[in-house]
């Protein structure tokens, strides 16, 4: 239980503790993980936990789908039980003699199965007025709580008076916002085009729906349909803007009222998605959650679950994890992110410790190892782990993972080697506004590209901290930075650059200005990369000719955008040789590590904890053993393997070494130079 640098938290359900015990089992499950977390999350379920609350005067049993994520009717210690809320109040105080900050949380389903029958919670169900609604009319079974009542009242103003009662009945420290109070469970492509959130959007916005549309068709699914298809296709920016500024409102609704109470707040991420896509996909800007003044995002990292084949979804996010937790970190800088570990979920039915440990092994090493580089320095993007879900734990499965949780945020580095990734803010909303015709990557699009082909890119900047920066740095989606942060990019003498863009007149005669000239048509995609001196050394262009599909020869607007967050948004083609070459490029310009052998499977981080001692995360992409021989540039005296695998010692070769890295794995080592 020593002190540690990095937040430790459990998000666990009320089956995870004992109510026979007279300290409801908390002992015993401290014990078993043998660490006190900073805060535990009790993860209750359903939105009737707050709104059927009876309140403390007399004691009563809660619902069985509050006692158990929907009502699972066993754990892998004991059974559910039945829970009455004082005993949940006792929980609550149990924890907190521990020092630990106890949250509630719950989602916004209502939903379950109890001895194989079909059940709802009782509040909801007398609620469908507040449900998702289909723009094809179909009533999608979730609360949504930027709707209104019956009455015409606000559902979230009832919703922040119920939580606040049950915050002070219970005496929990704070609120952790959990799927589908933080974002819609459906696309704001599908959802929710209901007559009430119509009207919400013109009053927002002040547009005029066209003259064949109806304001009030609720209960006619084509006129409906008609509507929403109109909105998306013809308004979608006023309608992303609508959302984004809804959700804004409702933590902005929820923070004052919490923080008057003196408690804290922490929220999920938008089902695992960056900037870009939070906005497309679901309407919400995690700059407006985060001006709300919320304590930190915990973030929906569960690569591990997703990678196993969770839900039977075929889907391999690790790349596109990282490339997300780093450009939120970007977005948002003086946010605490906290990843969700993904170690276990009985009611989904994975469980990546008993399954696929080399999986949650890669994701606590690399969520761990991102960094931000600002005026302070070098500095890691995430803050901790939250453990998903924390019942039924091993004594041995807790020491597991505790070992890789330490070792992941172990020491501080003095340098990240590689490229840093520049960010601009100002770059997020035009890419937006152009996606629906022309489909062209955004910012993150391209890291996450380049990460998986190798870039060692692993740390991000803001353009405006460039000045404060050193090292080889990648700017992408050059054309749509302002003036001035152009400027900043062009001018930037403190190692090599990377600039990826569409070329345009004014790109051309910034170009000029210098003494440039790359010979790009308009609207032609360009690699340059640059010594520290601003001597250009590479370009490639790919030409229209190049180009697989003419993108102005079809009108893009009309792509149907995926339901799901685990199928990808449709993107305009880029050559693979031209995306190779830009990492090509980068590597080049670096002084990182080069892969002589499966270097089409093998990946590193590389930390430099001093400038003779560097760290490398070996990541292998394969489902089978590959062995890595790294090449670091210059003379290695020896090789410290910090991870248990492999259990033999491994030796230098001059500037080389090799090592066997586990199928989708992970191995950690430092190399005294």
């Amino acid at each position: 239980m020593n002190a540690v640098n990095y937040d430790r938290w459990i998000w666990i359900e009320l089956i995870g503790f004992d109510n026979r015990e007279s300290d409801y089992g908390v002992s015993a499950y401290l014990k078993n993980a043998a660490f006190i977390p900073d805060g535990i999350s009790l993860l209750l379920f359903t939105p009737d936990f707050v709104h059927a609350h009876k309140g403390m005067e007399e004691e009563h049993r809660l619902p069985i789908e509050i006692c158990s994520y929907a009502a699972r009717p066993y754990g892998k210690h004991h059974n559910r039980q039945e829970w009455t809320n004082y005993q949940l109040r006792g929980l609550v105080e149990e924890l907190q003699k521990h020092r630990i900050d106890v949250y509630c949380s719950f989602f916004n389903l209502f939903h379950f199965q109890d001895n194989g029958q079909d059940k709802t919670s009782e509040w909801c169900s007398e609620h469908p007025e507040l449900y998702e609604m289909r723009k094809t009319g179909e009533a999608f079974p979730v609360i949504n709580p930027l709707k209104r009542l019956k009455d015409g009242s606000y559902y979230e103003d009832l919703f922040v008076a119920d939580l606040m009662t049950v915050m002070r009945d219970y005496n929990f420290d704070g609120y952790h916002g959990a799927d589908g109070y933080t974002s819609p469970r459906l696309t704001i492509a599908e959802a929710d085009y209901s007559d009430d959130m119509v009207e919400q959007f013109i009053r927002f916005s002040g547009v005029e729906l066209a003259d064949s549309l109806n304001l009030i068709c609720d209960g006619e699914p084509l006129e409906m349909e008609k509507r929403g298809d109109w909105i998306w296709t013809y308004k979608r920016m006023e309608w992303i803007n609508f959302c984004a500024n809804r959700w804004g409102e409702l933590w902005q609704k929820i923070m004052p009222a919490l923080r008057k109470e003196g408690k804290k707040a922490v929220l999920n991420s938008v089902w695992t998605r960056d900037p870009f896509e939070a906005l497309h996909r679901y309407g919400v800007d995690y700059k407006l959650l985060a001006a709300s003044g919320v304590d930190a995002f915990v973030i929906e990292s569960v690569a591990a679950s997703m990678s196993a084949g969770a839900g039977e979804i075929e889907y391999e996010p690790g790349t596109e994890f990282k490339a997300m937790i780093m450009t939120i970190k970007a977005y948002v800088p003086d946010m605490k992110l906290i990843c969700l570990n993904a170690i276990q979920d009985t009611n989904e039915q994975w469980d990546a410790i008993s399954h696929a440990p080399t999986l949650l092994e890669r994701d606590i090493y690399s969520f761990s190892n991102l960094f931000m580089k600002d005026q302070q320095g070098v500095h890691r993007c995430t803050s901790g782990f939250v453990a998903c879900l924390g019942d039924g734990i091993s004594v041995s499965g807790w020491e597991w993972i505790m070992n890789r949780w330490n070792l992941g945020y172990e020491g501080q580095p003095e340098r990240i080697i590689g490229t840093s990734f520049v960010w601009a803010d100002e770059a997020l909303y035009p890419s937006l506004e152009r996606y629906p015709a022309t489909r062209n990557w955004p910012t993150f699009k391209y890291l996450m590209a380049f990460i998986d082909r190798g870039a060692p890119l692993h740390t991000m900047v803001n353009v405006k901290d460039l000045q404060h920066t050193s090292g080889a740095i990648c700017v992408t989606d050059l054309h749509l930075l302002p003036d001035q942060a152009l400027q900043q990019v062009l001018a930037y003498r403190n190692g090599s650059s990377t600039l990826v863009g569409h070329m345009t007149e004014r790109i051309a005669q910034a170009f000029a200005s210098i003494g440039m000239n790359v010979k790009a048509a308009p609207d032609e995609l360009f690699c340059m990369a640059r010594e520290a001196n601003g001597t250009v050394i590479h370009t490639i262009v790919q030409t229209k000719e190049s180009n697989a599909m003419d993108k102005k020869s079809e009108d893009l607007t009309h792509v149907v955008d995926p339901g799901s967050w685990v199928d990808p948004l449709y993107f305009s083609p880029v050559p693979d040789d031209f995306l190779s070459g830009c990492v090509q490029a980068m590597i080049s310009c670096s002084d990182a590590p080069l892969m002589i052998r499966n270097e089409q499977y093998i990946r590193t981080t590389t930390l430099e904890i001093n400038p003779g001692k560097w760290r490398l995360l070996i990541q292998n992409l394969h489902l089978n053993y590959k062995s890595a021989h790294i090449d670091v540039g210059r003379p290695v005296t020896k090789v410290n393997v910090l991870t248990d695998f492999p259990g033999i010692p491994v030796f230098p070769n001059g500037s080389t070494f090799n090592l066997y890295v586990p199928g989708r794995g992970m191995v950690v080592v430092e190399v005294d130079l």
